[in-house]
């Protein structure tokens, strides 16, 4: 469906509230909006409430929000900040040397873990970045980083910013994972007999963030855990090695590409190659146990890149971009202090 036809039946509904048409009995009802989407957009004495009308101006001045689940979802705006994937004049692709959000403001929020959090209550806590808060501005772009939430969740938020012709541009880390994997599966024929691993956190498979992956390829999945008193390097070697495991024990087609879908993998990206390449010349009696399982050319899929390809894309499609000639900055609004040795680039810009 397209963006403008959707745009009308969300609209229909919201002001209808219900609608109804055929089936049984000739009519079938369909739900509207949620009604926490109509008290942000239309109950002026709620705590929540959104003034549509009076969305600011001039809104490529305005901060990007990176809304988190984790403090480890700060590597999302690492990863903004370092990424050069655009030549800044032309906006083709190509790196020019100078980094593609340069100038940017950035808002960082972390949810609490709050693990019985309901859909609405997560609808609100991320719409409470659409509005003026005390000196705090509103966003001009929503990334969703964090792992517990759910893909409802982002197409609420979605619908709410689309009803209240809001402007916000919307990406999702997750889910631009996800798109890059799609397309590579589905560029060559060949990709279809190949195998897709993800490695993640817990919370991201327990809300099914990847499930849909298998209904395109072979999808092998692998938790990433720390590891107490180890380095996160040894993490990631155990987490390739299971991934691995999991090939050899499940007659999977052969690994191709590599989902880093847990934050720890994209800060040291680097171990997963020397991982690959151990585990394609590890012999046992003599014998290969992994080479015939794993491509000699896996590629990395690193969701956190690609979100921010996606944004780059759209604010400038949106005449959204800053351009600013000053530094960077951003802001961490987080329940708990962050250890920002971990991120340089960020430990630069914060509160600049």
């Amino acid at each position: 469906m397209s963006d403008p036809i959707r745009n009308i039946i969300l609209l229909l509904l919201l002001g209808a509230g219900v609608t109804v048409s055929s089936c049984r009995g000739g009519r079938q009802e369909v739900a509207g909006p949620l009604p926490v989407i109509e008290e942000i957009l239309t109950d002026t004495a709620s705590a929540h409430y959104i003034d549509t009308k009076a969305y600011a101006n001039n809104r490529e001045n305005l901060p990007i929000g990176i809304f988190g689940t984790s403090v480890d979802d700060l590597q999302v705006v690492e990863t903004l900040l370092g990424l050069d994937e655009f030549d800044n004049i032309t906006g083709e692709p190509g790196a020019d040397g100078i980094k593609d959000f340069a100038g940017e403001h950035i808002d960082f929020f972390c949810l609490p873990p709050v693990e019985d959090r309901s859909r609405e209550d997560m609808i609100r806590q991320i719409a409470g970045l659409f509005r003026w808060q005390d000196q705090r501005p509103p966003v001009k772009a929503l990334v969703v980083a964090g792992d517990m939430v759910t893909m409802q969740v982002y197409e609420d938020i979605r619908d709410l910013i689309e009803l209240g012709k809001l402007g916000i541009i919307t990406v999702n880390v997750m889910q631009a994972g996800n798109d890059k994997a799609f397309s590579y599966v589905l560029s060559n024929r060949e990709n279809n007999r190949v195998t897709v691993g993800v490695i993640s956190t817990a919370g991201a498979f327990s809300i099914n963030a990847y499930d849909y992956l298998e209904e395109k390829t072979a999808v092998a999945f692998q938790e990433y855990a720390p590891i107490k008193g180890r380095s996160p390097e040894k993490a990631i070697h155990n987490a390739v090695t299971s991934l691995a495991d999991q090939l050899l024990y499940n007659s999977h087609p052969r690994l191709k590409y590599i989902i880093l879908g847990a934050p720890p993998l994209q800060q040291h990206r680097e171990i997963i190659p020397e991982s690959i390449t151990f585990l394609r010349n590890y012999r046992s009696d003599n014998r290969y146990i992994y080479r015939h399982l794993i491509d000699s050319g896996v590629i990395l899929i690193e969701p956190q890149k690609e979100a921010g390809i996606q944004l780059y894309r759209a604010l400038r499609d949106e005449r959204l971009a800053a351009f600013r000639t000053t530094p960077s900055c951003v802001r961490v609004h987080s329940f708990e202090k962050p250890d920002l040795t971990k991120y340089p680039l960020l430990n630069v810009c914060i509160n600049n």
